[in-house]
């Protein structure tokens, strides 16, 4: 049997105690509410991927704090099976006002209070258990702001640690 590999990004914006969350416009999460973010490209880094998904998705220019949470799962899709791992990022808001790009994607933007994201049953539970992650605690993989001399060539190189 064949495997595939997938490697995704989600994006947690809490400003002035409200959740950033955008209303899933295709496939099985259609109507529903949840984290922006998606699918890492070839050649990208998950936080090219973050910034990226959520600017297309949203308009705003944010950038990635420190890991809030991440998924790992495996799923039959077709005759093939599917690894799959979603990386969920607490993000920094730099600039931009809401508005949705993506209309095939996103059909709407809204900042919902925590408490009303956290109750809301059209909010999907993975995004509750991150927003919760993000809310409840400062802890997390923070990202290294120092230089980290490697003697590899990469493209980008970013580092978090407890």
């Amino acid at each position: 049997m064949k495997s595939l590999h997938s490697v995704s990004t989600g994006g947690i914006l809490i400003k002035d105690n409200k959740v950033l969350l955008v209303q899933v416009n295709y496939g099985p999460n259609k109507g529903l509410w949840m984290i922006p973010g998606g699918i890492v490209e070839p050649g990208e880094s998950l936080e090219e991927a973050v910034k990226r998904e959520i600017k297309e998705e949203t308009g705003l220019v944010l950038n990635p704090k420190r890991i809030v949470g991440l998924r790992n799962g495996v799923k039959q899709v077709n005759n093939m099976v599917e690894a799959s791992i979603y990386v969920v990022f607490e993000m920094e808001y730099i600039s931009g006002i809401t508005k949705a790009l993506d209309i095939n994607e996103i059909s709407n933007i809204e900042f919902f209070s925590i408490e009303e994201a956290l109750s809301n049953s059209n909010v999907i539970d993975l995004s509750k258990e991150f927003i919760s992650a993000a809310y409840e605690s400062t802890l997390g993989i923070q990202k290294v702001e120092k230089e980290i001399i490697t003697n590899t060539h990469y493209k980008s190189y970013d580092v978090y640690r407890t």
